[in-house]
């Protein structure tokens, strides 16, 4: 393959151009092409990915399938879909996503329920990542009733009638969570503090799961309160300060929501840090530093490229026939020794 790339008679893409797509050196792509070892399998699955696409487009096949993305999240989730939309594009054939964000803190729902309505409605296929909310489920309807296949990504929205689920069991999630957190706790009488934000559905499946193994497994322990966050990092901070003062320290913190910088600030400006098994969701820059520095004890995630590709191969699919749900993508467990991307 390699000798063929480099041939003055290959009219494909050249290894250089492979590799600038990836994001990866030449070297790695040369690793690739010839079946070497040395080359982690996410990072070789990409570069067969741009090598597909790239000869897709020059053999003149089918015009790319046009997918939107909307997505109500905090800024650390948005920015983290930016990237895997970058990805995508570069590495999966037949597809061009664009991307839409809004940060929940300051969406106006309905708004954004319109964005969906108006700008899905010109797409092939529309994906979505938001909160639970009438006019948000009204408008996937209506995307619906004009045959918009419509995927929802990371949380579910199974009363808006769209086509399918893309993402973990996050009741699943939550569950592990409350695992880690049992294991690590001492067996005895603790509390524990939940941080949520607005109505995303897999934030309440996360805590669904969580209070199912904390009564079975560890009934010991008890959920004193919910803290209920706007996901900004300083709000988040001050709000917990405020009610470490008048609650105390629970034994353990687990966030379903965003904001993890603004709890580990909370925790490290009161001296607590060490103190608290904390345990939250999605590996960002962020979570990974707070990972390495010992403020955070467990990060659960999940591949949000490897999802929004299989988001994207859905839609292109559908158009073909195929209606079958993908199953739910890997729970992945990150610590302080295994937070590299």
């Amino acid at each position: 393959m390699a000798d063929h790339l480099n041939s003055k008679t290959w009219k494909g893409p050249t290894i250089h151009e492979i590799a600038r797509l990836a994001g990866v050196g030449p070297a790695t792509v040369d690793r690739v092409l010839n079946n070497r070892e040395g080359v982690r399998e996410r990072t070789r699955a990409r570069v067969l990915g741009v090598l597909e696409k790239l000869k897709n487009e020059r053999s003149g096949g089918d015009a790319p399938v046009q997918i939107r993305l909307f997505c109500d999240s905090g800024e650390t989730f948005n920015a983290a879909m930016a990237a895997a939309v970058s990805e995508v594009n570069r590495s999966v054939s037949g597809v061009e996503i664009e991307g839409i964000y809004v940060t929940t803190s300051a969406a106006d729902p309905i708004a954004f329920a319109k964005q969906i309505e108006q700008g899905g409605s010109g797409a092939d296929g529309v994906v979505i990542i938001a909160r639970e909310h009438p006019a948000i489920n009204r408008a996937i309807r209506k995307l619906r009733t004009i045959d918009i296949p419509v995927v929802c990504l990371t949380t579910d929205l199974p009363s808006s009638r769209r086509s399918v689920y893309v993402g973990n069991d996050q009741y699943a999630a939550g569950s592990v969570a409350a695992l880690l957190i049992g294991n690590a706790l001492p067996k005895e009488r603790n509390s524990i503090l939940i941080v949520m934000s607005v109505p995303f559905r897999c934030q309440q499946e996360r805590e669904m799961g969580f209070r199912r193994v904390l009564r079975s497994d560890f009934p010991y322990l008890k959920i004193e309160e919910r803290v209920i966050s706007d996901e900004q990092p300083e709000n988040t901070c001050e709000q917990l300060i405020r009610y470490f003062e008048a609650n105390g320290h629970p034994a353990a913190i687990y966030n379903v929501a965003g904001a993890n910088r603004g709890i580990a600030k909370a925790l490290e400006n009161t001296g607590k840090s060490d103190e608290t098994v904390f345990v939250g969701h999605e590996l960002s820059n962020h979570s990974r530093g707070l990972l390495e520095s010992g403020v955070m004890d467990y990060v659960i995630s999940h591949d949000f490229a490897g999802e929004l590709a299989s988001a994207a191969r859905w839609i292109k699919e559908n158009f073909n026939g195929v209606t079958a749900a993908p199953s739910y993508s890997q729970i992945l467990v990150h610590t302080r020794y295994n937070c590299g991307f």
